[in-house]
């Protein structure tokens, strides 16, 4: 009864940094699928990874729908704030947070949403959060987005936030669309 995706983004870049957003992100799935609760998850993946020790870091940008009731848990650690685009507007979610292992005792920001039909939840990396100037002209140009189709509205943030850099990923760019729809 419940829809879970994320975005894990490894602090810096190559194999190191995959490795730490692969097994950050397998630690969140399993703890998930056994049934834990958000706190409990967070909190454990926090000081599992805490003890490796390293300097290698990752973000955590969860969002987790009860497609029940359509509310939305969004779970974040050291990632950038999500989008809701709604029909009439566009929303913040979250942001902050330490990125996961960094402390020991670290907390997650977590925020709750009700979703409605035709909404569309943007979760990015900071590749494609830091292309744009500021929260606020990223906001602009989600609401200047005509498509309904989650596929193209993510492509055309990804080819915006790649413009912004002259064409290149100076960083890694993540951009994942989900659209809320009535089975």
């Amino acid at each position: 009864d419940r829809f879970l995706f994320a975005l894990c983004d490894g602090m810096g870049s190559g194999e190191r940094a995959g490795e730490k957003s692969e097994t950050t992100i397998s630690l969140i799935e399993n703890f998930y699928k056994a049934g834990f609760d958000n706190d409990i998850i967070l909190s454990s993946v926090n000081k599992l990874l805490n003890l490796e020790r390293d300097d290698v870091f990752s973000t955590i940008d969860v969002c987790v729908v009860d497609l029940k009731n359509g509310i939305a848990d969004f779970v974040k650690m050291g990632s950038p704030p999500s989008l809701i685009r709604q029909e009439d507007g566009c929303v913040f979610v979250g942001g902050g947070a330490l990125p996961v292992g960094v402390l020991q005792e670290a907390k997650a920001s977590t925020q709750k949403a009700v979703l409605r039909e035709k909404d569309m939840i943007v979760l990015c990396s900071d590749g494609i959060s830091d292309a744009f100037a500021s929260d606020n002209e990223f906001k602009d140009f989600v609401l200047s987005i005509k498509s309904a189709n989650p596929q193209e509205f993510s492509d055309k943030i990804l080819e915006r936030a790649l413009a912004g850099n002259n064409g290149y990923a100076v960083d890694d760019m993540t951009c994942l669309v989900i659209k809320i729809f009535q089975a």
